[in-house]
């Protein structure tokens, strides 16, 4: 066998050993997720989403008062549109 083919083999040989090594040390797995902690959670989250959304609706209802009381006193603190004059 050639100088270069022994090479070639040598050098592929320690790839595929090296390649083995490496593969086998892999990734550790990610720990299994709790799924009740999850779900309890999220069930958090939608009851906080929930009352923020309660919050909102109450202040644009009180905004939409404020707003028909504020129309109200525009409209009856003008003038009539023609005065009868004063005799």
């Amino acid at each position: 066998m050639s100088l270069w083919r022994r090479t070639y083999w040598g050098i592929a040989g320690t790839g595929l050993l090296v390649s083995i090594t490496l593969s086998a040390c892999g990734t550790k797995p990610a720990p299994p997720v709790d799924q009740t902690a999850v779900v309890e959670s999220l069930q958090k989250q939608i009851r906080e989403r929930d009352k923020r959304i309660e919050d909102l609706e109450s202040q644009l209802n009180a905004l939409k008062v404020i707003d028909q009381d504020a129309e109200k006193l525009r409209r009856s603190s003008r003038p009539p549109a023609t005065l009868t004059p004063v005799q």
